[in-house]
């Protein structure tokens, strides 16, 4: 019981203070170290609601919190479609390949992520909205893989100022709608108020943590965290898959 305790509150720290110290990370890493105790409808919920909070917290930053709302619209609505659709693919896989596909999803998403510079012709809005909707089933079937639409963004689909605080908003709204299609379609497990309960406070403290350290890092020393963690990560997923995958 304790290391079943231990395990998820690890793994819930490290990935809130990541995501303090660069501002991206936290479903990645809490998937990986969340897989291994629990079970699929306990473990995404979670993420995602963990998630949101972490979303509210770097909006009501102000150098964050720009949003470039003539793009804003049209992502919402993809999301949105995309984690509707995603709500109701998860219903159809089982607890075994959702896991794989968990992994799977992770170890792309570093990989994505690892992306500094993509090409301009990315930057397409037809090319955002598709993203919008992928990233919506993505999220809304395993938690994870936001760094998709990160890409587009950082191809040019906003001004630079504004891709924080656009990705909070477009991340805090298909967070939303993918907990509400799986509250809707009965998909979550009975142990969700007390995994909140739990996790909500480690989440808020490994934030400030990893906020605090970030804030004095240099520029160079920060990329460099960001890359090595992006290569850990995409290393665990690829060991995870293969572990569930011989499992």
């Amino acid at each position: 019981m304790f290391v079943e305790m231990l395990i998820p509150a690890l793994a819930i720290f490290v990935a809130a203070a990541f995501r303090g110290i660069t501002g991206f990370g936290f479903a990645l890493i809490a998937a990986i170290g969340l897989s291994s105790t629990l079970a699929p409808n306990n473990m995404i919920p979670t993420i995602l609601i963990n998630d949101l909070l972490l979303t509210g917290l770097i909006l009501s930053n102000r150098k964050t919190g720009a949003v470039d709302w003539s793009i804003t619209p049209i992502l919402l609505i993809c999301g949105a479609l995309g984690a509707l659709f995603g709500g109701l693919l998860a219903g159809l896989i089982d607890p075994t390949t959702t896991k794989l596909l968990v992994a799977v999803v992770v170890c792309m998403s570093a990989l994505l992520g690892m992306v500094h510079e993509p090409p301009r012709w990315l930057a397409h809005r037809l090319l955002g909205a598709s993203a919008a909707f992928v990233v919506g089933v993505l999220l809304a079937a395993f938690a994870v893989g936001g760094p998709l639409i990160a890409v587009w963004l950082l191809a040019g689909g906003t001004r630079r100022e504004t891709t924080l605080g656009t990705l909070a908003v477009f991340f805090g709204a298909v967070d939303l709608f993918s907990v509400t299609s799986r509250l809707a379609l009965d998909q979550y497990g009975n142990d969700l108020p007390l995994m909140l309960l739990y996790t909500l406070p480690i989440t808020l403290v490994g934030y400030g943590a990893g906020h605090l350290i970030g804030s004095r890092l240099s520029h160079q020393i920060w990329r460099r965290v960001s890359s090595i963690g992006l290569i850990l990560i995409a290393l665990a997923g690829a060991l995870q898959t293969l572990a569930v995958w011989l499992a």
